[in-house]
């Protein structure tokens, strides 16, 4: 899926993402478990004291998402990140 064919703007680069199902191996959704949360706040705690990483998206979150709402999370995120470039 090329995430720049779901905005309504032109933009000279594209964001090429791939999803291959599979049964074993990580999920592709996250489940919401409490045990999951504890993971998902240890890479948080990394993920804000290390400059230049951002995560998005429905595993990067542990959140599920739509992809109307992936895409404006990720606009939201590049909007932070295009300030301080």
């Amino acid at each position: 899926m090329a995430a720049k064919s779901a905005l309504a703007t032109f933009t000279p680069k594209t964001s090429v993402v791939y999803e291959f199902p599979q049964p074993e191996g990580d999920p592709y959704y996250p489940v919401p478990r409490p045990e999951n949360q504890e993971i998902y706040k240890q890479y948080k705690a990394l993920v804000d004291s290390t400059p230049g990483i951002y995560f998005v998206g429905r595993l990067a979150t542990y959140k599920y998402y739509n992809m109307d709402q992936y895409v404006a999370q990720a606009l939201s995120v590049y909007k932070e990140i295009a300030v301080k470039v």
